[in-house]
């Protein structure tokens, strides 16, 4: 037998595999993080048409927001090092060390505070929602880019007699806000919310990326004169929108960031609609354009997701509705079931017992009888549950000409057992001449012996206990009339007298006048309830006759 042992080695070589490959992973994003800074950083450095150094956009620090937001606080060693890098090599020679460390500091503290707001908020990297986009560049443009440009500017500013510190800090806090706009929503659903495409949707997003590629490329080429490249270059908007609510948000934030990076090269090169406005214009309205985009894709992917995420939940209440309703209507048949089966049980109980009786009598012929009425009961528990099965796949029952009188004998019969046994008389009108009803038999048995056996409980007890059973030709039908001799209904029952479930007997379900009310509307009748003047109730209710054509 194989028996299971605790190694103290063996855990301690799982614990230092398990944090190898965690320190694996570290070391892998943190490589990553460093590459696309510095790469970032070099690309907003190359494209800066201002001789004192203000690109048009910066990247880097959304770069670095996304890794903290998604990876956590140990990415921030790893923006120390690539903020490190991007301003010794471009600032060593104009910035004091004191003033890069600060800088670099400034620039960890908004990325790590923006990291940690979002986290604490609780931001989805998918996007999905309006909060979250709100969330990202609310953060984004309060905290990192906020630190990121004040650390920008503090670094810039130095020996500048000419542009003060507060329009340095505000270009920077521009360009550094765009650049986290167009660079963090890309890299946080991309790597933090993976996605899996259809055929379909990989199509239409190589399509709407080379749409969006050419006509940027086309706008900000040169090729094109200022008056025609600036109108053309909205022609993004719709294929955005499309993009947005037909696409994953991958694909949005990915063609929003070729449509920027696309831009943001041409005029930096001195190309497209924005380039010779100047520094102060053409960052202001290029980034005021590009701004609307992001927002226009963002916001609109995060409703088109919204409004299917309610639609997602409608539908699901709506079948929670309905299963609630097959639950409940499940719950409802089995109860009617168990209703309508102890009438046939009971009988056939009875019946069981009375021919154990004659049988260790020895009366043979008698048994006979008896065991026609347990097959009878049997047959009629069988049709009952027949029926029921009918009713649930939605199968309206067949009704056929009946003589009433071959509906009350089987009913007398089945009952008999119970009357004798409760010493109950039961005095029955019932015509020879009576004409023939179209009715479902079942169905009209079932009544009649919901009917009396209420009446039965009514008088059980009493002196003189005794029912009346009138049958009975009308030009309307024929009519059955159930009386007793009992204490009547009270007053204050009488309104809920056919409710589902309303009972005020002790262990009943409340089913059988409802039950009876149901199938007496089903033929075209109505089942009426009263107190007799000189006491007891009365139940009364009309069957079609064989001409007339009911509805059940």
């Amino acid at each position: 037998m194989h028996m299971n042992t605790f190694s103290p080695s063996l855990t301690r070589r799982h614990w230092r595999r398990v944090v190898s490959i965690g320190g694996m992973g570290l070391l892998l994003r943190s490589l990553m993080l460093i590459t696309l800074y510095y790469a970032v950083g070099m690309w907003g450095f190359i494209f800066t048409p201002d001789a004192h150094g203000i690109p048009l956009v910066w990247p880097a620090t959304g770069v670095g927001l996304a890794f903290v937001f998604l990876y956590g606080y140990g990415m921030l060693p790893a923006v120390g090092v690539a903020s490190a890098l991007i301003t010794w090599q471009f600032t060593s020679e104009a910035v004091p060390l004191l003033e890069s460390v600060g800088i670099v500091a400034a620039t960890v503290a908004g990325v790590a505070l923006g990291g940690h707001m979002l986290r604490r908020l609780t931001m989805r990297p998918r996007l999905e929602r309006l909060r979250d986009v709100w969330l990202l560049l609310s953060v984004g443009a309060v905290a990192s880019s906020g630190l990121a440009a004040l650390a920008g500017a503090w670094g810039m500013a130095v020996g500048m007699d000419d542009l003060r510190f507060s329009q340095t800090w505000w270009l920077c806090w521009v360009a550094d806000l765009m650049g986290l706009v167009l660079v963090a929503p890309a890299l946080i659903t991309w790597l933090g919310a993976p996605m899996r495409l259809p055929g379909s949707v990989r199509l239409a997003a190589l399509a709407l990326g080379l749409a969006i590629t050419g006509i940027t490329t086309l706008v900000y080429s040169g090729i094109l004169p200022a008056m025609v490249a600036m109108p053309l270059s909205y022609a993004v908007f719709p294929l955005i929108m499309l993009a947005a609510v037909r696409c994953p948000i991958q694909i949005t934030s990915g063609l929003i960031l070729i449509t920027g990076a696309v831009a943001l090269s041409g005029t930096g090169w001195g190309l497209g609609p924005f380039a010779d406005m100047g520094l102060g214009e053409s960052l202001l309205s290029l980034n005021a354009q590009l701004a609307l985009l992001v927002l226009t894709g963002l916001v609109l992917n995060a409703l088109s997701h919204e409004r299917a995420a309610a639609e997602a939940r409608a539908r699901q209440y709506l079948e929670d509705l309905a299963r609630a309703g097959r639950l409940s209507t499940l719950g409802e048949l089995s109860s009617s079931l168990a209703h309508e089966l102890n009438q046939p049980l009971c009988a056939l109980s009875s019946y069981a017992q009375a021919c154990k009786r004659l049988l260790a009598r020895g009366k043979m012929e008698d048994l006979q009888e008896a065991l026609g009425q347990l097959d009878a009961g049997a047959h009629r528990a069988a049709e009952t549950v027949r029926q029921m099965r009918a009713f649930a796949a939605g199968q309206t029952p067949e009704q056929q000409p009946v003589s009433p009188r071959d509906l009350v004998y089987p009913v007398l019969e089945l009952l008999r057992p119970e009357l004798n046994r409760r010493h109950i008389r039961l005095e029955v009108d019932l015509p020879d001449t009576l004409p023939r009803v179209s009715v479902v038999p079942l169905q009209v048995e079932q009544i009649l012996i919901n009917l009396l056996r209420n009446a039965m409980d009514a008088v059980h007890g009493l002196r003189a206990a005794r029912i009346d059973l009138q049958v009975a030709s009308t030009r309307e039908g024929v009519t059955m009339t159930v009386t007793d001799t009992g204490p009547g209904i009270p007053p204050e029952r009488l309104a809920r007298l056919f409710d589902p479930f309303a009972t005020w007997k002790e262990g009943g379900l409340g089913l059988g006048l409802s039950i009876s009310r149901s199938l007496v509307e089903a033929h075209g009748g109505r089942l009426i309830a009263r107190n007799r003047p000189e006491g007891g109730a009365e139940f009364h209710f009309t069957l079609p006759l064989e001409t007339h054509h009911a509805n059940p």
